[in-house]
């Protein structure tokens, strides 16, 4: 029998070697793969469409996926987004963590956060933000953990396309939109910036240059100065 033909797919940072085989995506497993496994089995299980579908591993060792349809974003720093896409994107998070909230799965924590809910790893249709992939990171944890670092992800930066008031406007639609409590947006500003000097440290232990001089670096410079301007930009909604 014929070999299906394996078509590279781009856009991740981290994971390499990921390729389309048909209606399947094809992954290399790593120490995390048991704990993602069981997490998209649980999300098949509940009836959630914000995540592929494990359906197993291949000759190779590697693991099988439904393949999600829809467009995806190329360019890690495009961040100029509509209200409806942002809407979106947080309407699709709350999905994911509420599936898990609760469950055994979460492990006594608020949720299973993904923890690269990055334009990168969501598929598009008609334009708006529909599923997620790429779980490697996934964990248990709070919800204003993961929404803080998607936060960033989409909206906040050294590099943001729109004026920093526009940006906050669209992140107070998204805080509104998934429903996070007044309790959790106090201080949200250093909320993403400790988020994200954690990943900074996760990515200096993995060997992958984070330190000062570098791109990640410069956005946690952005994030402290902007700190007390992101929370007043909070405090503004009505």
């Amino acid at each position: 029998m014929e070999q299906e033909e394996e078509i590279l797919l781009t856009g991740g940072r981290i994971t390499k070697g990921v390729v389309r085989v048909g209606d399947t995506v094809r992954r290399p497993v790593g120490p995390h793969s048991p704990f993602v496994h069981r997490l998209l089995r649980h999300l098949e299980d509940v009836g959630s469409d914000a995540a592929p579908r494990l359906l197993g591993t291949d000759a190779k060792g590697r693991e099988v996926l439904s393949f999600q349809h829809g467009e995806v974003v190329t360019a890690f720093r495009a961040r100029d987004w509509s209200p409806a896409q942002i809407t979106a994107a947080a309407q699709l998070l709350r999905r994911l963590h509420d599936a898990t909230a609760g469950t055994p799965i979460a492990d006594g924590a608020e949720t299973v956060c993904h923890n690269d809910f990055s334009p990168l790893n969501v598929a598009f249709v008609d334009g708006l933000p529909a599923s997620a992939f790429d779980f490697d990171q996934a964990a248990p944890g709070p919800r204003a953990r993961d929404l803080a670092y998607a936060a960033w992800l989409w909206l906040l930066g050294a590099e943001i396309t729109g004026h920093l008031d526009h940006q906050l406007a669209l992140l107070r639609t998204f805080l509104d939109v998934y429903g996070l409590e007044d309790e959790y947006r106090r201080g949200f500003g250093g909320r993403i910036v400790a988020r994200v000097e954690a990943e900074r440290a996760m990515h200096e232990r993995a060997g992958r240059v984070a330190g000062p001089g570098s791109w990640l670096h410069r956005e946690i410079a952005w994030l402290r100065e902007h700190a007390d301007a992101i929370d007043l930009g909070l405090a503004s909604s009505s």
